[in-house]
Parts: structure tokens; C-alpha cells; sequence
């Protein structure tokens, strides 16, 4: 598999999802990219529908935070440079099932995360970012979030992977998000429900857990 490394921030989030958009051009092929931004939130589609949403992103934007709406499933996501995101894209008519993609994904955090000295568990963690059945957890607390953008000939699956800074921070910025959005209480984030892998263990950052993620995309 030919892997990409965007590890330095590409000028806007715009661009940075049309390079994983791109890697579904090929024929027949599959891709990995590993890439980070800058301070952003990327709400779903279900996130634009709450009632203020519009308004929020709109505020959000005066206050000079880049907000961008994913194609793909799930919640609002919250990225920083301590962000690490993986993107594995297949194109043609052999497309991995939507579980297949999620098991691959899940394999490969689980692969490279042993590798660096932890013993992630799958399942939902509730009142986290972007909850899903595939979320991977240490001490019961989220570390990583999949989701899959599909069309009839590319599968895009995509994770995040908290690295470097704290969970507690982003929830801070996720409750903010919702809150101006106007999401009931049931659609917002639990304190304490995510870390990131340099709370667990200091010496984990992003060079040495980028290099254990793309090892294990080459594995595929």
C-alpha cells in the first residue's frame, strides 16, 4: 500500500479533504494517508441540523475558527496538530463492506497502538466525540473514532487518533460547539469520556505514533 504523510498541516481543511478524496482516483488501488491540522472542528451532517447550527459555525467563523462540514458519517469531530488522521481509500468495484472497513481501520490503530506498549479495547464510549461502535479506548476513556465516506466505486475510511494535548480539552471545545448549536443534553459530551496517549504514557507524541501507524498500513 503507498502511503502519504501530510504531518504538516496543509493551508485549510478544505484542501486537506480533497488530498483524501484524491486517493480514491485510482483504479482498483488502495491508498493510506496519514495527515494533521490546525485548530478546527468538523461538525456531520447530523450536527448541521440541530437547531442554531448554522449560526454557531457562523459565530465560530467571526471568532477566526475554521469550521468544515464532513461528507462522511458521524459527529463533530475536533482537530489540533496533536490530532494524527488516518485515511485508507479503495477504489474500483471490489469495495471492502461498510464492517469490513470498520474492522480494517480498527485493526490497523489496534496493530500500531500494541506496538507502541498499550492495550486498546473496541466499543462505543458514550458521551465522547463522535461516539460509534468502533471507538478504541484505554482505561475506559476514547482515544480514537472511525468513520467511512462511500459512493459506488471508492470507499474512504477514515480515523482519528488523539496523540498529543489532553481529551479534556477537546471536550471543552466539542460542549462549546453544541451548546451555541442548541443540542439537547443527550447529544453532548461526558467529562472525562476521552484521553490522548501522551496522558497515558509521556512518551508517546506524534512522530513516534505516526511511525507505528504507517507500519501497520503497510502491514495491510
Amino acid at each position: 500500500m503507498d502511503i502519504r504523510l501530510d504531518l504538516a498541516p496543509l493551508a485549510t481543511l478544505a484542501e486537506t479533504f480533497a488530498v483524501d478524496e484524491h486517493l480514491c482516483a485510482g483504479e482498483g488501488e488502495r491508498m493510506g494517508r496519514l495527515w494533521r491540522h490546525g485548530p478546527s472542528l468538523v461538525p456531520g451532517l447530523r450536527d448541521m441540523r440541530l437547531p442554531m447550527a448554522q449560526a454557531a459555525v457562523a459565530a465560530l467563523r467571526a471568532e477566526g475558527v475554521e469550521v468544515h462540514e464532513r461528507s462522511s458519517g458521524g459527529r463533530l469531530v475536533v482537530l489540533d496538530e496533536g490530532v494524527v488522521n488516518i485515511a485508507i481509500a479503495f477504489s474500483g468495484q471490489d469495495l471492502p463492506s461498510v464492517e469490513a472497513g470498520f474492522r480494517l481501520m480498527a485493526d490497523v490503530l489496534l496493530e500500531a497502538l500494541v506496538s507502541c506498549g498499550l492495550r486498546p479495547g473496541v466499543g462505543e464510549v458514550p458521551g465522547s466525540i463522535c461516539p460509534g461502535r468502533y471507538d478504541l479506548a484505554l482505561d475506559g476513556r476514547k482515544v480514537a473514532g472511525l468513520s467511512q465516506r462511500r459512493r459506488r466505486t471508492y470507499a474512504l475510511i477514515h480515523a482519528f487518533l488523539l496523540v498529543e494535548g489532553t481529551g479534556a480539552e477537546r471536550l471543552e471545545r466539542a460542549e462549546d460547539f453544541y451548546r451555541r448549536a442548541g443540542a439537547p443534553p443527550e447529544e453532548g459530551v461526558r467529562p472525562g469520556s476521552m484521553a490522548a496517549l501522551q496522558e497515558l504514557d509521556p512518551a508517546l507524541g506524534v512522530s513516534s505514533v505516526a511511525g507505528a501507524l504507517a507500519a501497520a498500513l503497510r502491514s495491510l
